[in-house]
């Protein structure tokens, strides 16, 4: 078996859909934690540190105004993730009394009782996980909203079809079916979130340089058991996985213990043997065995040294995250 290597971020895709507002229930329904929860995650990914989504690549829809935004949103970033397409919800979620035991991920127009038809069933968004993303390798689903559990019962497969139905995928739930999540009044996000935050962002001491989906999940676990002696309302997390679906990465570990640097035999060159197109070979060779960092060394070496093709790249890299000074500095040190 091969050793598990992190989702390229270029190759992957996340949609973090999250509603807080919701002006037809009461002042104590509003969850104003959520748009914090979306914030922070998605800033989160983005870090180097943990997985380094490009901006571009994590959609962020707080306040979807219908289930179309929602799906049209899931179906363009699956068609464009070669790599792992992960879909995050956090708000409120509903039990369809029309179809049993079906869960509603609660949008903006959404109401109690009788309210869930303004809500976006989890099947859609099940179905196309399912059929636009089927030749997306790894798919993760992680849901914040009450009787999440709900979704763990087929897996990402269509009703009644077996879990095993669908390789690679895992689904992690902040509560179990018959229980609600948490929104502590006063606290900067969502019980479960939070937790999932924490790990994520200061890692898991003593663990593996990569951070799997079980693993998360055991941490999670962990931490929420800690809190639940406090607190009897905070629910337990749950996880339902396909294939190796437990064992995929999610992330790095920041807090992962790192070997001591050993000094090199000899001073690694100035300039790379390779140049023009056999250099662009050799650095998306690097990244598609997981070497993400020695690639982007490899390419800013070159890009340093002249070579055009390597200036170009490095120039677009500065440019998508806001460098814009330093990009026109590249191009006119290379002319």
């Amino acid at each position: 078996m091969p050793a598990p290597a992190l989702p390229d971020p270029r190759a992957s895709r996340a949609v973090l859909v999250g509603v807080s507002r919701y002006p037809k229930l009461g002042d104590e329904r509003q969850l104003p934690a959520v748009q914090n929860n979306l914030e922070r995650l998605a800033a989160v990914l983005r870090d180097e540190r943990v997985w380094g989504l490009p901006d571009g690549n994590c959609t962020v829809l707080h306040q979807p105004e219908n289930e179309d935004a929602v799906i049209t949103a899931l179906r363009r970033e699956a068609e464009a993730a070669e790599d792992t397409l992960l879909f995050y919800y956090a708000g409120h979620g509903f039990v369809d009394p029309a179809v049993r035991r079906d869960l509603c991920l609660a949008l903006p127009g959404a109401y109690e009782p009788g309210g869930a038809h303004v809500s976006i069933s989890y099947r859609l968004v099940r179905h196309e996980l399912r059929l636009t993303a089927a030749r997306v390798p790894h798919k993760i689903v992680i849901l914040d909203c009450c009787w999440s559990g709900l979704a763990l019962d087929g897996g990402l497969g269509e009703t009644g079809m077996p879990a095993t139905a669908i390789e690679g995928s895992a689904v992690l739930t902040a509560a179990a079916s018959t229980r609600q999540a948490l929104s502590p009044p006063g606290m900067t996000y969502t019980a479960f979130t939070g937790a999932l935050l924490g790990i994520l962002d200061g890692g898991v001491r003593n663990g593996e340089p990569l951070l799997d989906v079980g693993t998360v999940f055991t941490a999670l676990k962990s931490e929420l058991e800690d809190r639940a002696k406090k607190d009897r309302r905070v629910p337990m997390p749950q996880l339902a996985s396909t294939g190796d679906g437990s064992r995929l990465i999610l992330a790095r570990n920041p807090a992962a213990a790192r070997p001591p640097e050993t000094p090199p035999s000899e001073p690694p060159p100035e300039v790379p043997a390779l140049t023009g197109q056999a250099l662009a070979d050799r650095v998306l060779e690097l990244r598609r065995n997981g070497r993400y960092e020695e690639a982007h060394r490899l390419q800013r070496q070159a890009a340093r040294a002249g070579d055009a093709q390597s200036v170009r790249g490095v120039a677009a890299e500065l440019r998508r995250s806001g460098h814009y000074t330093q990009a026109a500095e590249l191009e006119k040190g290379a002319n």
